[in-house]
């Protein structure tokens, strides 16, 4: 990355007042507030560089993970990474060097001139809270932010934006103010962004390898999919979607192994995550369906499908 997004804690060349005076003009320019989605950020992001936004959107927070997301808006090098404005860090653990380490900034955050402030009212609290007790987790939240686009990239035909984040993945969004969010009010719901990733493999492996992983954090076709599967249980009956997910487990098996019938095992049973295994020779194969949080918002009812989100097959030794 030629130009990463700079993060300046402290303005250390103060004898420069040509910088400082450019800095703040970026920042009257950029104060009146807009309403944008995902996907009008996705579409152009340069067009909303250093601009004050509304913004409301599904949050991903976890190992190396703290991201917004759409799953409406699939799109191809193009992410939003999080953090908070003033001088609270997000505690994500991510390279590098990530917010782990420290709760809190010595200064408040500046980032490419301009200095972003933070309101810690209850609902940011609240909503930090939630974070905090649940580790890894996905959240609907509304929030007023100073958007960033970082360095937009063409390489072998495809563009790419990025400077912030987990090795540099992404654009970013500052959140000045959590305006308000949706509580995790349902055990059936699996709330995480994960979404099986790190379900134990039950043996001593030599090797592991997905073969499939649905999460909100990376949409793609196959959530795409799982999307259109609720749609058609809404409009034409699914019952065994709705409350069969063995059933489910052993038919999104059917591509990776075909002619094949797996005798699964359950491992983990709650009423938003089954674990299956099957022994296939000498591999183990591990097979996780969840109801994921997100696919509530495509339901016409509080019942949606069960979701095989996770497969992946250890060789065992």
């Amino acid at each position: 990355m030629k130009h990463p997004i700079a993060l300046v804690l402290t303005l250390a060349f103060a004898a420069f007042p040509l910088f400082a005076q450019t800095a703040k003009s970026l920042a009257n320019d950029a104060d009146t507030l807009q309403d944008a989605t995902y996907c009008e950020l996705s579409r152009d992001p340069a067009a909303y560089n250093h601009k004050l936004v509304r913004l409301t959107a599904l949050v991903t927070y976890g190992f190396e993970d703290f991201y917004i997301t759409d799953p409406d808006c699939h799109t191809q090098g193009f992410s939003i990474w999080v953090m908070y404005g003033g001088i609270v860090q997000s505690g994500t653990m991510y390279c590098c060097p990530g917010e782990a380490a420290s709760k809190r900034r010595p200064q408040p955050l500046t980032i490419e001139g301009i200095q972003i402030p933070l309101v810690e009212d209850a609902t940011f609290k609240e909503f930090t809270g939630l974070l905090k007790r649940e580790a890894d987790t996905t959240v609907r939240l509304t929030a007023v932010g100073r958007f960033f686009s970082g360095e937009k990239q063409t390489i072998n035909g495809q563009t790419r934006w990025g400077g912030a984040g987990h090795m540099g993945c992404c654009s970013l969004f500052v959140i000045q103010r959590a305006v308000s969010f949706e509580s995790h009010t349902r055990s059936d719901v699996d709330y995480t962004s994960e979404a099986g990733w790190y379900e134990k493999e039950g043996c001593d492996y030599r090797s592991l390898k997905y073969l499939r992983h649905i999460s909100i954090a990376y949409p793609d076709a196959d959530l795409q999919k799982a999307i259109a599967e609720q749609h058609k249980a809404d409009s034409m009956g699914g019952d065994w979607e709705l409350d069969e997910p063995q059933r489910v487990a052993g038919d999104s098996l059917k591509t990776y192994y075909p002619n094949q019938i797996p005798v699964l095992r359950t491992v983990k049973k709650t009423p938003a995550r089954y674990v299956f295994r099957w022994r296939n020779g000498k591999k183990q194969v591990i097979v996780v369906v969840t109801r994921p949080y997100w696919l509530s918002f495509y339901a016409k009812s509080s019942s949606f499908v069960w979701v095989s989100t996770t497969i992946k097959e250890a060789s065992c030794d």
